[in-house]
């Protein structure tokens, strides 16, 4: 049992996906469930033969539960995640549905979810990170999750700062 400590932050590399879907994925590699606890939708949850691809406006930046946490501050059992060598044992794993173009909803639903789980993990902000930015994320040449994670950061702090500014 360790304390949860990091929130890494990935893409699916996929134009389309759902927590369901990405569980499918997952399975068929031998693992035991999902690797990443949460999934933020893009309002393309499947794809479609027929229409080249399914929308659903109202799926735009929906969150989905991935993988089981439980309301206490520790990664123990099947809780821990399989999305960042290294990192799995201590950090709750995000994982935005897209390659490298996301939606305003996506990255809204990112913020406010990333700053919730600070907040409720006491997890600081230099400790969310993208996986491109973890040791095995640089050994293995990753790119994800293809966005700015400067800006997350700063986008966190500035949600953090209004937070703190309107408590009584």
């Amino acid at each position: 049992m360790r304390r949860i400590e990091n929130i890494i932050i990935h893409c699916s590399d996929s134009l389309w996906g759902c927590a369901r879907e990405i569980r499918q994925w997952h399975l068929k590699r031998g693992w035991s469930d999902i690797g990443y606890h949460f999934v933020i939708l893009n309002g393309k949850p499947t794809f479609s033969h027929s229409k080249n691809q399914l929308i659903v406006p109202a799926l735009d930046g929906a969150i989905e539960c991935g993988r089981y946490l439980d309301d206490d501050i520790y990664i123990a059992g099947r809780e821990q995640g399989a999305h960042a060598l290294g990192y799995n044992r201590d950090s709750i794993g995000l994982c935005l549905i897209g390659v490298d173009d996301f939606t305003e909803k996506e990255m809204a639903s990112l913020h406010r979810l990333t700053s919730d789980l600070m907040m409720l993990y006491q997890i600081p902000v230099n400790k969310v990170k993208g996986h491109c930015e973890t040791k095995s994320g640089r050994e293995q040449g990753k790119t994800c999750p293809n966005i700015d994670m400067d800006s997350v950061r700063w986008t966190l702090k500035r949600l953090e700062g209004n937070r703190c500014s309107t408590k009584s």
